[in-house]
C-alpha cells in the first residue's frame, strides 16, 4: 500500500475490504458515513429503510424495501423494488441494471460508488481520495480544496504574473425550491447547475461547492474582464432553461460576485472572498440573476 493510500485510509479510519467479497458500495453522499466501504456478501443483497435489510438506510427518501443487488457468480445487477424515489445508476433511473465497476449508484438521496471485487484494491483509494477533494452530490471540488488552491495562487501572485480572480455564486430562491418541490428536487437542481457551470469554464478555472447553494470559481490566470465573461456565461447558462425533475419544471437563476486581487499588495484569501461576498450580496439585493464585479481588491 502506498504512503498516500495509507494516509487516506488513516484520515477516514477505514480498513481496505478483503477481496473475498464479490463487491463493495462506498458511501459518497451525504457526509454522514462518507467513505465507508460496505461489503456485498450475499447473492441477494437487500437495500431499504427496513431495519432487516442487509443495507438498512435510515432516510425518508429511501423506501422500506427499496432495491436488491443480485449476484450471479460473475455480475452484480441492481433491481428496483418499485421504490417511491427510484434507484439510479450514473444518474439514470433504472428498473433492472447490470453494474459495472466504478458506477455511481443512488437510492433516494443516498449515493454510493460500486466496485467489483477485482477492482477494489486498484480503485478503492482513488475513490476515497476523490471524496477528500470533491463534493459527493455535485462532483464539484469541495471548499477545502478550493481554499488550498486559492492560497497557492495568492502566494504565487506577482506584478508580472496574472492575478487570481474569485467568483462567488448563489442560486436564487433555492430555499423555495426545496420547500415547493422537495429536497430530492433541490439536489437535482444543484447537480444540474454544476453541469451547466462546468460547461462554461475555461482553462485554469476551478469550480467548487462552498456549501448549501453557494459555489465558487477560482480563475488562476487571465484578468478581471475574462472572469466577468465567465461569470456572465455561467449566469446565462443557468437561467437559459428550467431544470426538469420527475415531470416537474423548475426555473433557476444565479447571482454572482466577482473580485480580483491587486498586483501591488498582499491580499489574503479571506479578504478576496469577503470582497466577492459583498459583490454577491449586491447582486442579490439589486434584483438577483446578475453579475457584480469590482476593479480590484487591495
Amino acid at each position: 500500500m502506498s504512503l498516500l493510500a495509507t494516509r487516506i485510509s488513516n484520515s477516514f479510519g477505514l480498513v481496505l475490504p478483503t477481496t473475498s467479497v464479490s463487491g463493495v458500495l462506498i458511501r459518497i453522499y451525504p457526509a454522514a458515513g462518507i467513505g465507508e466501504p460496505i461489503e456485498i456478501k450475499n447473492e441477494t443483497y437487500s437495500i431499504g429503510r427496513d431495519p432487516e435489510s442487509a443495507l438498512s438506510i435510515d432516510d425518508d427518501s429511501v423506501s422500506r424495501r427499496h432495491a436488491v443487488i443480485n449476484w450471479n457468480g460473475q455480475v452484480h445487477s441492481l433491481l428496483d423494488l418499485g421504490s417511491t424515489n427510484g434507484s439510479f445508476v450514473n444518474e439514470i433511473r433504472v428498473g433492472h441494471q447490470a453494474l459495472n465497476s466504478g458506477d455511481r449508484v443512488r437510492f433516494g438521496k443516498q449515493i454510493f460508488k460500486y466496485l467489483k471485487s477485482e477492482e477494489i484494491e486498484a480503485q478503492y483509494h482513488e475513490v476515497v481520495f476523490k471524496l477528500m477533494t470533491t463534493d459527493g452530490l455535485t462532483q464539484a471540488y469541495n471548499k477545502r480544496y478550493f481554499l488550498e488552491a486559492l492560497d497557492r495562487e495568492l502566494l504565487l501572485s506577482s506584478p508580472s504574473r496574472s492575478r487570481p480572480c474569485v467568483l462567488l455564486m448563489d442560486l436564487d430562491h433555492f430555499k423555495s425550491v426545496n420547500d415547493t418541490y422537495g429536497h430530492l428536487a433541490g439536489d437535482a437542481v444543484l447537480a444540474e447547475f454544476c453541469r451547466r457551470a462546468t460547461s462554461r469554464l475555461q482553462s485554469g478555472q476551478l469550480l467548487a461547492r462552498f456549501g448549501g447553494e453557494e459555489f465558487a470559481v477560482l480563475c488562476t490566470h487571465g484578468n478581471l474582464a475574462a472572469a466577468v465573461e465567465t461569470a456572465e456565461s455561467i449566469r446565462q447558462a443557468t437561467c437559459a432553461a428550467p431544470v426538469s425533475f420527475e415531470g416537474r419544471v423548475i426555473p433557476i437563476s444565479v447571482s454572482i460576485g466577482v473580485a480580483i486581487a491587486a498586483n501591488d499588495s498582499a491580499v489574503s484569501s479571506d479578504e478576496l472572498l469577503e470582497s466577492a461576498d459583498r459583490l454577491l450580496y449586491l447582486a442579490k439585493s439589486s434584483g438577483r440573476n446578475q453579475v457584480k464585479a469590482a476593479s480590484e481588491i487591495a
